[in-house]
């Protein structure tokens, strides 16, 4: 009985969240009996367990989100299997782990007719080399985006159009970049090597060398969302290597900046909602992720961070210019992008971050 029970409450929240937090308090109410109720803990990139979309889904589920925060693909990894995997339910992880996620046996396959707006999902994010294997979905996509040069206006009156400031001697003391040694592949793609992580030996060399260079310019290697931002409204950098969500942040906080992706390109990541191999909270972990796919809370995720959703109905919800801009719809873009990936000798390009980093 109570499994019958949990099955039609788990059926009840999936066809409410269906509704991407359009249910009114009246409708919540009259269903009350039949939330699933219970915390659901996740750990998750900055920016995707803001509260103007996590209170509606608790209030419409019983469902109480804990969430942690990581500032690096590697922090996440360690996190989330730290005292044998069973602390979490969702992580939600980039390209460069998801197959690290799933090799190690840390997360396990979805049943993606459990979660509707699955099927709303652009073509080629819903069966990704990057959390799909042998078939098997390992969880669904979520968000989307390039790693962008983000600027101070005041000192750059246009955009600049080279990742070289960055590494310029001009800006020396004023520069961020990610604490990550992801960060390998975005010198790769300024140097224009066609396979930012399938690297030779020779290639990681010169890498090695640009970004030993560039130390003596960096102001901090970053580790989250918050670092960056404070450097940047405390006027101690002009210019760094981040995401979208820090710009949109620092414009809240009246900071003049703005991001571009340069003519060399950019790497990009795609984020991918997992399900804990020991989760003891499956039935709000379903109803999360569908919740999170509907495109009324992908545009609140949007507002929060500027990425681009998942889910092509979202377009709809957008301005016309705001949709083109985060080129939703916009598979060419898309295939632009070098979408992080774990490098087969990826403990080598541990090595030589460390020792970058000193």
């Amino acid at each position: 009985m109570k499994k019958l029970l949990a099955l039609a409450s788990l059926a009840l929240i999936l066809a409410l969240s269906a509704l991407g937090g359009a249910v009114s308090s009246a409708q919540v109410s009259r269903h009350a009996a039949g939330k699933i109720g219970g915390p659901l803990n996740m750990i998750a990139w900055e920016g995707y367990a803001d509260p103007s979309f996590v209170r509606p889904f608790e209030a419409q589920t019983g469902c109480h989100i804990n969430v942690t925060y990581a500032g690096s693909s590697d922090e996440m990894f360690a996190k989330f299997r730290a005292g044998g995997g069973t602390a979490y339910d969702l992580v939600s992880a980039s390209g460069d782990a998801s197959l690290r996620f799933i090799h190690s046996g840390a997360v396990q396959p979805v049943n993606v007719s459990k979660i509707p707006n699955w099927k709303n999902l652009a073509p080629q994010l819903k069966s990704p080399p990057h959390n799909t294997v042998n078939g098997k979905h390992y969880g669904v996509s979520f968000m989307w985006g390039p790693d962008v040069l983000i600027y101070n206006t005041h000192v750059f009156h246009k955009a600049p159009t080279s990742w070289s400031v960055i590494y310029s001697h001009a800006y020396k003391g004023r520069i961020t970049i990610p604490d990550n040694p992801i960060q390998i592949a975005d010198v790769a793609v300024y140097l224009h090597y066609k396979h930012p992580y399938n690297l030779s030996n020779a290639q990681l060399a010169r890498i090695k060398n640009v970004l030993m260079a560039q130390r003596p310019l960096i102001r901090t290697y970053w580790t989250s969302a918050g670092e960056f931002d404070q450097l940047f409204k405390n006027g101690e950098v002009v210019a760094g290597a981040g995401w979208p969500l820090m710009t949109v942040q620092l414009k809240q906080a009246h900071v003049p900046v703005a991001d571009t992706v340069p003519r060399e390109g950019a790497t990009g990541w795609a984020d991918t909602w997992m399900l804990s191999s020991h989760s003891s909270h499956v039935a709000c972990a379903y109803a999360w992720m569908n919740y999170a796919l509907s495109p009324q809370v992908q545009k609140k995720v949007v507002a929060v961070t500027d990425y681009s959703p998942a889910n092509l109905k979202t377009a709809r919800l957008l301005p016309a210019s705001e949709a083109k801009a985060l080129h939703i719809t916009d598979t060419h873009y898309f295939d632009t992008l070098k979408f992080w990936q774990t490098p087969p000798n990826y403990t080598q390009w541990q090595l030589i971050w460390n020792e970058i980093k000193g």
